[in-house]
């Protein structure tokens, strides 16, 4: 790409770059009209697609209209017929809502449906007998309540899988050595056994049958799929060939390229005492994987999963000397259900898909004990998000690696939060620009939801698809969406240039996790009791207060260094090369790998021995702690890395032969402290790519290598806390430096570049909460360096005209269709009603404090003033008006006739330096607020649950107060003098 490629790609960036939705329908309750007006809509905003899914209406024919039936498919259509015919992108989801694949089609008892080891158990004295029947497991009991959509169905089948006996030490401990297999003795579903007279016995009868567990809204029930035997995907293949994809939705699919299938997090339940998930063939894959059976180690996998797989505890233990054996056994067994999740599902479900022109998004493999970057090879799209990680920096990381190895579209679903409607939009355009600092380039905003819902339980300001308590929705029911045009071109033009080439990420982390902690987004609760607000969390703590998860150390962090994580069983795959001292030069290029926990693959430890053999530098690290579970303040902390390998595979030694080995070589080093990790890697004669010339607190950095061109992207992320800051950047070669200006797609020459020593180094201030993206051209003729500039204020502008436009609910429409099909359905939709209240002329304060306005306003402000410039603009020099605060609010400023323009909410400056005219100038800008004064004054929070409240049993609302909404500056005229400037601008 050149510089004039880029202009080109920047001025109007392409629908494909532009943030999607996910799109939350009421079932299959909405008419034409309004499927037509949502994707209208959706478009006009600037949204490049849409992913939808049904969610649950209150007040309808769930037969009728669910996930299903005939209205669900004919709604289906639409959107992908409407959503192709403007261009946009159009992702369908695996099943009824979101959690997980279902089907309408199975029962818990077919192989297809997800499956579950059960345990009963029998305690037996010294020497005592039994006989008779084994006892089995009550599939009628009452089963427990989950955090997880859906509950346990009707499971009538149960089969026997083994019975284990094991002498008892403790109440939760027994004696490994004691294990016994009694399987082979069982008749007819009965055993007689006598026990050793050496103590109490314990007597296991394991049995799988179906978990059970539903999905809703379907037109009859959905029961979520076997993702462990092939039984699962072939179903789901099976329903999509012959109920969903019908000719006609095949030839709109044929037509669209951007067709996807989105997998989200694994939201999968168990219900009996085992915990274990299961299937048919899993004993003999694990018997050919491991090498050994797993039957005796049964009793020490039984466990309890309150909530998502890091929340697993196990029921029993060993004793000491024993316990690393046994957590071998547990990283075998959590390491087969990985194999099978990847190759009995994603693999074949992928290639469905893609012989259909159908693409696969799926965030693998978390809240399931599943590896998580393995399956990252196996999609077309890596998906995270922001909810579960808390937005944090490093949590972005943990899949980054895979994303980038193999080339794989990063995206993420931003926007969940638990307190709908109540914070400012700055919000989320920190966790958007957090995510571009790890390199995620798609944003799918979670969500849209239309205003139309069912009659009689729809109110304003409107249907909301996903729970009150969760979420927001970015849709004409929010004051800002008159801004989502500008904001949809902004971000499309970051997440265009920094899709660009490939990514230079300077360290991979080599890191396996099964039981990654994707609640940590959740700790909301301090050590006291009491609710920490989403804004606090985000804003002020973890990433923000110097807390990092999971590398804690912050040392290449603070100077400019990039890195990310995945398993180190990657590196084995044949995609993935060590050329020219880095590791894939053809996608992150890493400079380096770090090895720090306590375990390591002896196959990875050879082959990263080979490579250090041919030139890889590697740092050993011991003693890191890591991240465990946030919400129990668990952490893991690795005293020797590389001490052995994680499975029952006998291969200690030869790992410790193998690490002996890269010890001896020159291009290894070890620490005994994460801290001394960066020297070592400078010690190893390497640099950042785009290292800071001093440590810097506050900024994130991010680089693409595109032929001569490199594209930084640079991010002040201390946005509550911080203060403005000066970063130096060193960049590899000699080049011309230009800033992007996202909001207008101008590009500038930056100013403030030196050239040392076969470097260019920038010089870049900014505010907090900034973000700023600048190309190197590196195949510049002679460039040359610049100082940088400094804006001087010509003029502060305090006096405006101010009217607010106050939103409201309005009358209800209704929406009936009737398609012959026998019945009408009817819809309502909520209107708004919007009133301008005039607040006259003066200073600017916020609308709590404007006596025509007042605390419970929520909608749009307008402020119109003018100004004088005594003289033309000076050519050369660059004009900004800095709106100051406009309290964290999207809008848009117009100066004369000139564009009209959006801005950053973290630094509200707009270029305006070709719509100044000599003499007077008048200013336009319009500012919105959230919903939140008005829904707190009607009364609405008193009804939306506190979601960390739900969680626990209680039943608190969410609590929220006025804002200060409004433009609030100070807004001045500032000017930035770039030559040598003969004539000067005066301002009156």
């Amino acid at each position: 790409m050149s510089l004039d490629d880029l202009t080109r790609l920047v001025t109007d960036p392409a629908i494909e770059f532009r943030p999607e939705v996910r799109w939350w329908l009421a079932e299959g309750l909405h008419t034409d009209e309004t499927l037509l007006r949502e994707v209208d809509t959706a478009h006009r905003l600037g949204f490049g697609g849409m992913e939808f899914l049904a969610m649950d209406e209150a007040g309808i024919d769930h037969a009728r209209y669910g996930w299903g039936s005939e209205e669900w498919t004919h709604d289906s259509h639409v959107v992908v017929e409407e959503t192709t015919r403007r261009n946009m992108a159009v992702s369908f989801t695996s099943g009824t809502n979101w959690a997980n694949a279902n089907l309408p089609t199975i029962t818990p008892d077919h192989p297809a449906a997800a499956q579950e080891l059960d345990v009963v158990t029998e305690d037996l004295g010294p020497a005592g007998s039994r006989s008779g029947l084994l006892p089995r497991v009550d599939l009628d009991a009452e089963a427990p309540t989950t955090q997880l959509p859906g509950h346990r169905g009707k499971v009538t089948e149960q089969h026997l899988v083994a019975v284990v006996a094991a002498r008892v030490l403790e109440a939760t401990t027994l004696d490994l050595q004691s294990v016994v297999d009694l399987t082979d003795q069982v008749r007819d579903e009965t055993l007689e056994w006598r026990a050793p007279e050496d103590g109490p016995w314990r007597l296991f009868v394991l049995w799988m049958h179906g978990t059970g567990q539903t999905a809703s809204p379907s037109a009859s029930v959905n029961y979520t799929v076997n993702y462990l035997d092939r039984d699962g995907v072939e179903a789901v293949i099976d329903y999509w060939t012959s109920v969903v994809l019908t000719p006609e939705l095949r030839e709109q699919i044929s037509r669209n390229p951007r067709v996807q299938m989105y997998m989200d997090s694994l939201e999968l339940s168990t219900y009996g005492a085992g915990g274990l998930f299961w299937g048919r063939t899993f004993a003999e894959e694990f018997r050919a994987r491991r090498g050994y059976d797993i039957t005796v180690w049964l009793p020490f996998l039984l466990r309890s999963v309150p909530f998502m797989a890091v929340s697993t505890t196990y029921h029993y233990d060993v004793r000491d000397e024993h316990r690393v054996t046994v957590e071998k056994v547990r990283f075998d067994y959590v390491r087969t259900l990985t194999d099978l999740y990847i190759e009995n599902m994603l693999r074949p479900f992928a290639t469905f898909l893609h012989d259909n022109g159908i693409g696969l998004r799926s965030e693998i493999s978390y809240g399931l004990p599943f590896e998580l970057t393995r399956p990252g090879p196996e999609v077309d799209g890596i998906e995270t998000e922001s909810l579960e990680f808390g937005a944090q920096i490093d949590a972005y990381r943990l899949m980054a690696g895979p994303a980038h190895l193999f080339g794989k579209q990063y995206s993420s679903e931003t926007g969940a939060t638990t307190r709908n409607h109540i914070l400012d939009h700055r919000f989320y355009d920190q966790i958007i620009a957090t995510q571009l600092a790890a390199g995620i380039t798609k944003t799918v905003l979670h969500g849209w939801a239309s205003t139309a819902g069912a009659e009689g339980v729809t109110q304003w300001p409107g249907h909301e698809g996903m729970w009150s308590r969760f979420s927001e929705r970015f849709d004409t029911r929010q004051p800002a969406a008159e801004f989502y045009p500008l904001w949809n071109k902004a971000l499309g033009r970051y997440q265009a240039v920094l899709r660009q080439g490939t990514p230079r990420v300077d360290v991979g982390i080599l890191r396996t996790d099964h039981f990654t902690d994707n609640t940590s987004g959740l700790a909301l609760v301090d050590s006291e009791g009491r609710r920490i607000p989403d804004e606090d969390a985000y804003g002020r703590r973890w990433m923000r207060d110097r807390q990092n998860h999971w590398w804690q150390d912050l040392g290449m962090q603070d100077a400019g260094w990039t890195y990310e994580f995945f398993d180190g069983s990657l590196l084995l795959r044949e995609e993935v090369s060590f050329t020219g001292g880095l590791v894939q030069p053809d996608g992150p290029g890493y400079q380096a790998l770090i090895v720090y926990q306590e375990t390591l693959d002896a196959d990875v430890a050879a082959e990263l021995l080979q490579w250090a053999r041919q030139g890889l530098k590697l740092v050993i690290v011991n003693g890191a702690r890591e991240l465990k579970w946030l919400v129990a303040g668990q952490h893991t902390t690795h005293h020797r890395a590389a001490a052995r390998t994680p499975g029952l595979d006998g291969r200690d030694e030869e790992l410790a032969q193998t690490m002996a080995h890269l010890r001896a070589l020159p291009t290894v080093a070890e620490v005994d402290d994460p801290a001394h990790a960066l020297q070592a890697l400078r010690d190893l004669g390497l640099s950042g790519r785009a290292e800071f010339a001093t440590d810097n607190h506050s900024v994130l950095g991010h680089l693409r290598e595109d032929g001569d061109l490199l594209h930084l992207y640079l991010y002040h992320f201390l946005y509550e806390t911080g203060e403005p800051t000066t970063v130096e950047v060193a960049l590899p070669g000699t080049a011309a430096a230009h800033r992007i200006d996202a909001w207008t797609g101008d590009i500038r020459p930056h100013h403030g570049v030196r050239h040392e020593a076969g470097r260019t180094i920038v010089t870049v201030t900014l505010a907090p909460g900034e973000t700023a993206l600048l190309t190197l051209d590196r195949a510049a003729p002679q460039p040359t360096g610049s100082d940088p500039v400094t804006a001087e204020p010509l003029q502060e502008i305090s006096q405006w005209t101010i009217a607010v436009e106050s939103w409201d609910a309005g009358d209800l429409e209704v929406i009936s269709e009737d398609r012959g099909l026998g019945y009408e359905t009817r819809e309502e939709r909520p209107t708004t009603a919007i009133t301008r209240l005039d607040a006259g002329h003066g200073p600017l304060r916020p609308w709590n404090d404007l006596p025509e306005v007042g605390p419970e306003v929520s909608g749009v402000g307008e402020y119109t003033t003018t100004f004088t410039l005594d003289q033309a603009p000076v050519a050369g020099t660059r004009y900004v008006l800095d709106l100051g605060s406009t309290a964290g609010a999207l809008g848009c400023v117009q100066v004369n006739q000139g564009a009209v323009k959006g801005f950053d909410t973290s630094c509200p400056q707009v270029d305006v330096t070709g719509d100044l005219q000599p003499g007077q100038n008048r200013v336009t800008v319009r500012v919105s607020s959230s919903l939140n004064n008005r829904l707190l004054a009607r009364g609405y929070y008193d009804a939306v649950p506190d979601v960390m409240a739900f969680f626990v049993g209680g039943n608190e609302t969410q609590k929220t107060t006025a804002h200060g909404h409004g433009l609030l500056g100070p807004v001045r005229l500032l000017r930035e003098a770039t030559t040598d400037a003969t004539t000067e601008a005066t301002t009156s």
